[in-house]
């Protein structure tokens, strides 16, 4: 499917939707060159190059729902990796627009899933208010919030470098995982 958006008389706005978010490309009318715009970044700026400088400033685009702490539980239920899951919920927190974002998304208390993914839900809480000298949510040191046993990483050789770069709140649960674990590639 093929949609044309016409801006202005000089450029003209196609999308394809073969993809995941489409992929936009600007021609201009006038010199006739092609330009292939991708990213969201791309085509805002790429709109705004366009524009009139009188026209006003470049506005942030509709507010989205956040990923909560809560809502990563329920995906695990759902059947969604812990791993995935977790990693969704941190990129999804460089979005926060603020501190008072950052507590809402980690307040409201997770539903019980299985005692490692609760331990570590309990943990993140707590790392990521640590981190950023925001309060810890009173969920978070609930007792069920902590292991029984240690969780070692898989392979046995990583067990050493799991206990030196294991953040503070997951090594108190008895969680040693890395530091990787909390990161994206």
């Amino acid at each position: 499917m093929t949609a044309t958006i016409e801006d202005d008389d000089s450029v003209e706005w196609r999308t394809r939707s073969g993809r995941l978010g489409g992929c936009y490309h600007q021609r201009c009318r006038r010199s006739g060159t092609l330009n292939i715009v991708s990213t969201p970044s791309e085509r805002i700026f790429a709109q705004r190059d366009d524009q009139d400088e009188a026209s006003g400033p470049l506005l942030a685009g509709p507010p989205r729902d956040r990923l909560t702490l809560a809502d990563t539980a329920e995906r695990v239920i759902a059947g969604t990796s812990l791993r995935a899951a977790v990693a969704d919920f941190v990129d999804d927190l460089r979005w926060a627009r603020d501190e008072a974002d950052i507590v809402a998304r980690i307040q409201q208390r997770p539903p019980n899933v299985d005692e490692r993914t609760d331990a570590y839900l309990g943990a993140l809480a707590e790392h990521i208010a640590a981190t950023r000298n925001l309060p810890v949510p009173p969920w978070a040191s609930e007792q069920e919030r902590f292991l029984d046993r240690i969780w070692w990483p898989d392979r046995a050789g990583l067990w050493a470098r799991a206990v030196v770069e294991t953040p503070a709140a997951f090594r108190r649960r008895g969680i040693f995982r890395g530091a990787g674990a909390l990161q994206r590639v």
